[in-house]
């Protein structure tokens, strides 16, 4: 996988089963645990079975009766090796058995605890809000950029008929001491504040909250733990609406 390559855009890919096996194990040691590939995952499967639904064509009426003909007619065991070869091959396919069934415990019981040990009431009381958001008919999914460089990745699923949006972010620097992340509004008016305050001590936000007017950007700012009326410092991530 390229070092370059956004994880969170393999979605798509890996519901065509078009990754290779390192971005494939990459993937889905991340996705259970990240509410917007997980939800990306749903609905691009969704919307694959939806379009082979739609070509699916009835297969010829005596594929079965074809199909048992060709069993009965197949070998269903390879021949013999030699004895030597056989004795080694018979020594060496069981460990090799083992060891493969031992990795994908090994595997599963890696994935599961990275998927459901982070797990909180917390955690699935974000991930419902955000599936009520993103399942508005006027929802929108916005990635705001960062203006000066700074690490980290925010995005914002918001609805105005439902009054309603949830912010995730992860990877950014803590606030600082006695500072704060904030949310910013802006409209034709300027910037309104959302009063989304939280140090990131952790490197990441999970927060809804209820939307009144009629946004043209979102922006983020580092303010006093206090939160201010405007903002003071510069707006560090910024998205159109």
């Amino acid at each position: 996988m390229s070092t370059n390559l956004d994880i969170h855009h393999l979605a798509a890919a890996y519901a065509l089963d078009a990754l290779d096996a390192r971005e494939r194990a990459v993937f889905e040691a991340h996705y259970p645990a990240c509410v917007i590939c997980s939800h990306d995952v749903r609905e691009f499967r969704a919307t694959l079975a939806a379009m082979g639904e739609a070509s699916a064509t009835p297969p010829p009426a005596d594929l079965r009766a074809r199909l048992m003909q060709e069993i009965g007619e197949t070998r269903q065991l390879s021949p013999l090796l030699p004895g030597p070869v056989a004795h080694l091959a018979a020594r060496r396919r069981p460990s090799a058995l083992v060891l493969a069934a031992a990795a994908a415990v090994l595997l599963l019981i890696g994935l599961a605890s990275f998927a459901f040990g982070r797990s909180s009431n917390d955690d699935r009381t974000f991930a419902d809000a955000l599936d009520h958001v993103l399942a508005q008919p006027d929802a929108r999914l916005i990635e705001l950029t960062a203006t000066d460089g700074t690490g980290g990745r925010v995005q914002l699923a918001w609805s105005a008929t439902a009054h309603q949006a949830a912010l995730l972010a992860d990877g950014l620097a803590p606030a600082g001491e006695g500072m704060a992340y904030e949310l910013w509004l802006i409209d034709a008016g300027g910037p309104a504040p959302m009063r989304l305050l939280d140090p990131a001590a952790d490197g990441s936000l999970r927060r809804t909250l209820t939307v009144d007017g009629t946004p043209v950007q979102w922006g983020i700012t580092i303010e006093p733990r206090g939160g201010s009326p405007a903002p003071t410092g510069d707006v560090i991530f910024l998205g159109a609406a």
